[in-house]
């Protein structure tokens, strides 16, 4: 089950792309899955509060004045509003008992006024909040997502892709639960609670100290209970993590589970988890559940004592301590609303410990190092082809070389093939030249000008990739040769679609160029999603061609048509070409053999057949064999 499991996630990743050129065990190794990780929501306690928060207000800074007018209408609508019950307890005492009639209407009048004033500015501040954190999260989302762009393929060895995607979404998601939502909940429950606290004791102090004296255990029990429910959503959070990656895996992979017969080891995997997100949930869910039945409890208790109390001090206290009718109103329904803002703001603290912890985790994102910084500002149209590589040496992580002493060169035009064994660095040379990593030692030089001397867009530009694994956008035919070069026109687009053999099939589509590209272009076959990679190159029309695996992974029929396309790209381009099918490469101008990250052997097909070294028995393996 286990080894079948390891398979299992090696297809599934291979399936998904996760990795781009992921074929060096030497770099997968320190890669990192991650299919699991950042499934679910992460509720994080954060590690830099005092700087996130003040990233945060930087964020928000550009919006202060508005910020500053919201609060000012929540302290004014939520002040007015608690001046409704202080106006009905002094008329039951001045106008309802005396039976001044007339008086009691201005009142209703006066407070119905300020119920639709109080209504107006509620909904005017929701609104400009909303608003405003709205643009703030879209600029935060921004940020991250340009520091994605421009972030280095080692940042995205050591993340996970499920991680990534939860920090965009999920986190981006807390952080705008805070803004839009937490922020005016907090300035409205604390107002009640000491506007509440004020009027009580305006009202009547001896009735306001008996509510005080419920506030400790309301507080110790609410802290109690809030540790064992963020305790509890988190453990739900983190199965909830491993139970999507369970489901995520076998859709994914349901070929592969199938080919295998190992529904029920799935289905058996998929129910533990499941039971254990079912125990975690139902414990979070329980200490959720005591604590408003608590609240409740204790609100409903403090009135039944305030007015138990106030009616004993009407009645039996002394003139000092007596108490009106309209007091004891007054005083109970401010009990209740001096409450709630107590289990209020333990909540929200919670939420904007989650909000910050991930403005904290986003923030992180944002922080990744651009690979262009520093960069060359070097620019360059066109390049012969001409290049060479001297002494290069190269690791992925410190102490374990991948490529030592490495040393070629192509003239412009020549055709280079890189074999040998799996793992042994070839791959790893076609990143170099892009410039996804940059060498150790050594130098790697396009037409005598160290290519670390040259702006990576300009040198990325020039650079034309036909992979094994052929990455389709979702969107249309067109729409992915066009990523070729944009500013071409269509006329170009089936210009270069004819000249990679594309054309036809493309024109029996329904909608020929029109016709809808699925996500990964699952509705078009292996051999016609490559016929579309090579248009797109031979739109960019680039001075550097490399082909990787690019006929690996199709039928004998279909292989010959593909490499008829890539016989025309490759006309009056340096083209390197990485093959495992030696027949693919036997009329390269130099075959190079790379070994456990050293060139062993370098010549022509006939010449490396003739010495009887490493390549020949390559050779021997795939054909006399």
């Amino acid at each position: 089950m286990a080894k079948f499991k390891l398979l299992n996630k090696q297809a599934l990743k291979e399936k998904a792309g996760l990795e781009l050129y992921d074929k060096d065990p030497q770099k997968a190794a320190i890669s990192g899955g991650g299919r699991r990780r950042g499934a679910g929501m992460h509720f994080e306690k954060p590690k830099k509060i005092r700087e996130t928060v003040k990233r945060l207000l930087g964020y928000m800074g550009v919006y202060k004045f508005w910020i500053a007018i919201t609060a000012l209408f929540v302290i004014i609508a939520t002040s007015a509003n608690l001046a409704i019950p202080y106006l009905f307890s002094n008329a039951i005492d001045d106008y309802i008992l005396p039976g001044l009639y007339g008086e009691i209407v201005r009142v209703v009048i006066i407070i119905l006024i300020i119920a639709l004033i109080n209504s107006f500015i509620r909904f005017l501040s929701r609104f400009i909040m909303v608003r405003i954190s709205q643009r703030i999260i879209k600029k935060i989302r921004k940020d991250a997502f340009d520091s994605l762009m421009k972030a280095p393929i080692s940042y995205y060895d050591d993340k996970g892709s499920g991680d990534i995607v939860s920090r965009l979404s999920n986190d981006v998601e807390l952080i705008n639960a805070s803004l839009g939502q937490t922020i005016l909940e907090v300035i409205n429950s604390s107002v009640v609670l000491i506007g509440s606290l004020v009027y009580m004791f305006i009202l009547s102090w001896s009735l306001s100290i008996v509510v005080v004296l419920f506030v400790p255990m309301m507080i110790l029990f609410t802290i109690f209970i809030s540790k064992r429910t963020r305790k509890g959503f988190k453990e739900q959070q983190i199965h909830l993590a491993s139970l999507n990656g369970i489901i995520e895996e076998n859709i994914s992979g349901l070929k592969t589970v199938k080919l295998y017969n190992q529904e029920p080891a799935f289905t058996e995997e998929f129910r533990v988890e499941n039971d254990k997100l079912r125990k975690a949930g139902f414990k979070a869910q329980v200490y959720a559940g005591i604590l408003w039945p608590f609240i409740h409890f204790m609100n409903n208790l403090i009135y039944l004592t305030v007015i138990a109390v106030g009616a004993i001090m009407f009645l039996f206290a002394p003139a000092w301590l007596s108490v009106t009718i309209g007091q004891i109103n007054g005083v109970s329904i401010y009990s209740r609303q001096f409450i709630m803002p107590i289990s209020n703001l333990s909540q929200m603290f919670n939420a904007l410990m989650q909000g910050i912890a991930g403005a904290e985790r986003v923030f992180e994102m944002i922080d990744t190092p651009s690979e262009y910084a520093g960069d060359s500002e070097k620019n360059v149209d066109a390049f012969e082809g001409h290049i060479t590589f001297e002494n290069v040496e190269f690791a992925y992580e410190a102490g374990v070389p991948v490529l030592r002493d490495i040393s070629f060169d192509a003239k412009q035009g020549e055709v280079i093939a890189i074999v040998g064994p799996t793992g042994g660095g070839k791959t790893t040379t076609i990143k170099l030249i892009n410039r996804f990593y940059d060498i150790d030692a050594g130098a790697i030089k396009l037409d005598g000008v160290d290519i670390r001397d040259l702006d990576k867009d300009a040198l990325r530009k020039r650079i034309g990739i036909v992979l094994q694994d052929t990455k389709l956008f979702k969107g249309t035919v067109f729409d992915n040769i066009h990523y070729g070069d944009f500013n071409a026109p269509k006329e170009a687009v089936i210009e270069a679609s004819k000249q990679a053999n594309a054309h036809d099939f493309i024109e029996k589509l329904p909608n020929g160029y029109d016709s809808t590209v699925q996500e990964g272009g699952e509705n078009f076959s292996q051999g016609e999603r490559q016929l579309i990679s090579i248009a797109r190159t031979v739109l960019s029309n680039p001075s550097l061609l490399i082909l990787d695996e690019a006929t690996s992974n199709v039928d004998t029929r279909t292989e010959a048509k593909i490499q008829e396309s890539m016989e025309t790209l490759m006309e009056n381009r340096t083209s390197i070409v990485i093959a495992h099918r030696l027949q693919t490469i036997q009329k390269a101008t130099k075959i190079l053999v790379i070994h456990n990250g050293q060139l062993i052997e370098q010549g022509t097909h006939a010449s490396l057949l003739k010495a009887r070294g490493f390549y020949h028995k390559l050779y021997q393996a795939q054909f006399e064999a």
